[in-house]
């Protein structure tokens, strides 16, 4: 999987597959610096999974995000093809992944790095 530390969210949800990823609940964008000073891009996303009876946060942040498309559908986006491409394999293209909503284009972007970043039991959203 292209997701660094993804044993973490496995050892709660087991059998984690992206297909899972249906919901978008939160979307920070911003600009900090890498450990040789240069400025990258950062999105961490929150997705809402349901599991059995109970739905988690998912977070996960993607490093030096470019061309950036993203709809908001109100106060919980649907995704419906939530899919991650590696292209790491088309060694023509500078971007690692392709982020990408291919069933009605909701989200559309590229990335250098995708990141577990914390998994939790949902307090305030039921899906």
């Amino acid at each position: 999987m292209m997701i660094r530390n993804i044993e973490y969210i496995e050892s709660v949800i087991a059998n984690f597959t992206i297909r899972q990823i249906e919901w978008l609940s939160d979307f920070h964008f911003y600009i900090t610096q890498d450990k040789f000073f240069e400025n990258i891009s950062i999105l961490d996303i929150t997705f809402l999974i349901k599991e059995s009876s109970k739905t988690y946060e998912l977070v996960i942040r993607f490093s030096n995000v470019e061309s950036l498309k993203f709809q908001s559908g109100g106060a919980l986006t649907l995704i419906s093809g939530f899919n991650i491409r590696d292209l790491k394999d088309h060694g023509y293209h500078p971007m690692n992944y392709l982020i990408e909503d291919y069933e009605n284009g909701i989200i559309n972007f590229y990335c250098n790095d995708i990141e577990f970043v914390s998994l939790k039991e949902s307090e305030n959203i039921t899906i």
